[in-house]
């Protein structure tokens, strides 16, 4: 094979496309790999115009940048561009050309690249570039979320923290739900759509989540319209489109529930699925404690036996009343009970009847206290009411609707007995009350009382202003 055999085949057969065109663009020669990739032969290719090889895009990038360039003579290198095959499809490629003006006749020689497996490349690593800016970032609110709960100490603090973080992770309205241990919902943190229509309760992707202990999901207002029917129109109308639930757990229980409400469909995808998932798994250990504090705080304020306020709950509520009192110039009314005949009941049916006779005092008295009046069990047998704005007229009254109620025959082990009341009252009034402290206010209705007992007065409570 002679060496201009060895050039013609290796123009032919070049592992890239070759081609030479004059300087108004018009073919005039081209090897078998440029035609191989354009899907047509080579006299369909010579002597056309290479701007008609071109897809739509690419032909205006050619004239406008390129053209002008090469009309000074200047050299290009590797142009992104997209060849239009004859199948009616596309394929992209990198093309270097340069002016050859040594001849009678001026020529552009151009060699044509294949850049699909550079575009995938390059599409890798930016796919890798972006799977780990999206890892850095999930790191970064994993810590920021540890670094909030930590300290929480609040439950407002805690789905403050929570909120947050989701939506940094999801750029969604973001609702923090947490279930009483009564069963009653609270909105810890966040808003939420239907807030003036329906209860949280009855929410039913928040009742879903919370019943099946199971991520909630709706990616468009198809599948909304489709999971709760009932609500998709008025989630439409505020302009939620997307929507994800994931639950809090405690101890294997589902305690409340991170809700995601998007303006817009959303793929929820398993990494963002994930990230969520993992927020509420730090949190379940932050919420537990709350709880637990929660737990010890009510514990602490709380008679174990009736439920009531205890000595402590009542002297700090009494600090508060009478500092408002004497703020607002009103009344506080303070009446002290104690249990007559129950020592006989305890005597007779035992300590448990004697348990459950105080259980059903507390429940009379809880029953007829006004909103804001506050009933605790002072120790044994004996019960402190303090009243907000009440005067002695008012605090009789108030005695007398205790004194029946207490009176009305017993339940339980010892049905059919009853038990009375001696009641003493003391009232402040500011300016005319000397002392103005829960311990001096305590005493002199404990002094009332035990008058009332000595004197055997039955239903009439005496007053010690």
């Amino acid at each position: 094979m002679t060496p201009d055999d060895v050039s013609r085949a290796l123009f032919q057969h070049a592992p890239a496309g070759l081609f030479a065109m004059s300087t108004d663009g018009v073919i005039r020669a081209a090897n078998d790999t440029f035609c191989d990739w354009t899907g047509s032969p080579q006299d369909d290719i010579v002597g056309r115009y290479f701007l008609s090889l071109l897809s739509r895009g690419s032909k205006l990038v050619f004239e406008t940048r390129f053209m002008p360039l090469l009309q000074t003579r200047h050299p290009l290198n590797e142009m992104l561009l997209s060849l239009a095959t004859r199948a009616g499809g596309t394929r992209d490629v990198l093309v270097s050309l340069v002016v050859d003006d040594s001849g009678a006749d001026e020529l552009i020689y151009a060699a044509v690249f294949d850049a699909g497996i550079r575009l995938k490349y390059e599409r890798d690593l930016l796919d890798a570039r972006r799977t780990a800016e999206a890892a850095v970032a999930r790191v970064r609110i994993m810590q920021e979320a540890a670094a909030g709960l930590a300290p929480a100490t609040t439950m407002a603090e805690f789905g403050s923290v929570l909120r947050v973080s989701a939506e940094t992770a999801t750029d969604a309205t973001v609702s923090v739900i947490v279930a009483e241990s009564d069963g009653r919902l609270e909105l810890v943190s966040g808003s939420r759509p239907l807030a003036g229509s329906v209860d949280l309760a009855d929410l039913l992707p928040v009742r879903e989540c919370l019943e099946n202990g199971r991520p909630v999901l709706c990616r468009s207002p198809a599948d909304i319209a489709a999971s709760f029917p009932t609500l998709a129109a008025g989630l439409d109308a505020e302009g939620v489109e997307a929507l994800c639930l994931i639950p809090l757990t405690e101890d294997g229980a589902v305690s409340g529930a991170v809700a995601c409400w998007f303006q817009r469909p959303r793929m929820l995808d398993a990494n963002l699925l994930d990230l969520l998932a993992a927020l509420a798994t730090q949190a379940a250990p932050v919420l537990e404690r709350i709880h637990l504090q929660r737990q010890i705080e009510h514990q602490s304020l709380h008679d174990a036996l009736t439920g009531l306020p205890n000595r402590f709950a009542m002297q700090s509520r009494l600090e508060q009343l009478l500092a408002e009192a004497v703020l607002h110039d009103r009344t506080v009314a303070l009446l002290f009970l104690d249990l007559d005949g129950f020592k006989a009941i305890n005597d007779r049916f035992g300590h448990e009847a004697g348990d459950g006779v105080l259980r059903q005092v507390a429940e009379r008295l809880t029953g007829i206290m006004r909103v804001g009046d506050l009933c605790s069990r002072f120790g044994g047998d004996e019960f402190v009411i303090a009243c907000d704005g009440v005067d002695e007229e008012s605090a009789l009254e108030v005695s007398r609707r205790i004194w029946d109620a207490v009176c009305q025959p017993l339940h339980g082990v010892a049905h059919g007995s009853t038990v009375s009341a001696s009641i003493g009252i003391s009232v402040f009034r500011p300016g005319a009350t000397q002392a103005a402290t829960p311990d001096a206010l305590i005493a002199r209705a404990d002094e009332a009382m035990l008058a009332a007992k000595r004197a055997g007065m039955g239903r009439d409570p005496l007053i010690r202003a």
